[in-house]
């Protein structure tokens, strides 16, 4: 059995969207001969996405940037990298840095996603009041993050550029914080294709599938993404950051 898996920025908002790219990225497989097969949705993964991430049946899954040079390297093979259009360059992306509407003075908490997301826990660690800040909450996804800066229970918070875009269309508590800046651009969520694999052949697919994809007209996710392929030590020379203080 093969596996594919593109579940970083998948929701109930954004499912339509990656399943449409998918079949577009299966009929450009198919010209070249090659069989992909359906996308795994998120509630169908194992509970150790790292076990999904390393498995020799993978064809293509998504992963994230700190995973991918800690835990993740050398069991995995680089494919390319999406980029959504976000004003860096090409292949990167940044987090967006929220904080409560009534904050004043330095952030004491800050709420994080997981402490093996790049966006959520490296970002944060270039922050100019991160030295200030005392307190660290584990929310388990941006969304509660957010939900955390909103609430108050948290001050300051770094999402995904790209998940910040899809909840400022879909969540109310978008509008509950402020956005104060953004962090510097590192590379983008990497392709990753089971270790010893060719990721040749799926280069070639995805090139081709991001200029024949046509995104729907609206929706959280933007327009189509481009494709490209960074130099792997690109990723592999950030910054590896401390774990929260427990």
């Amino acid at each position: 059995m093969t596996l594919a898996s593109l579940p970083m920025y998948w929701r109930a908002e954004t499912a339509a969207y990656w399943q449409s790219f998918w079949s577009v990225v299966q009929d450009c497989a198919a010209d070249d001969g090659m069989s992909l097969p359906d996308l795994t949705p998120p509630d169908a993964l194992p509970s150790d996405w790292h076990a999904h991430w390393r498995s020799p049946d993978l064809v293509l899954s998504m992963t994230c940037g700190l995973p991918f040079r800690t835990a993740l390297r050398d069991q995995v093979a680089y494919v390319g990298t999406l980029d959504f259009g976000l004003g860096g360059p090409v292949g990167h992306y940044h987090s967006q840095v929220i904080a409560r509407r009534d904050l004043t003075g330095s952030p004491r908490t800050l709420a994080f996603n997981s402490a093996d997301s790049q966006s959520g826990w490296a970002a944060a660690q270039d922050l100019p009041d991160r030295a200030g800040i005392t307190t660290f909450r584990a929310t388990g996804s941006h969304a509660a993050s957010l939900a955390a800066v909103a609430e108050g229970s948290a001050d300051i918070a770094c999402l995904d550029a790209v998940t910040w875009r899809i909840l400022k269309a879909v969540d109310p508590n978008a509008a509950r914080v402020v956005a104060r800046s953004t962090t510097r651009p590192t590379p983008g969520l990497p392709l990753i294709t089971a270790r010893g694999s060719d990721p040749a052949p799926l280069r070639q697919v995805l090139s081709r599938a991001v200029t024949r994809f046509t995104a729907p007209a609206s929706g959280p996710m933007g327009a189509a993404p481009g494709f490209c392929v960074l130099d792997e030590q690109t990723y592999l020379q950030e910054p590896i950051p401390a774990p929260p203080p427990a």
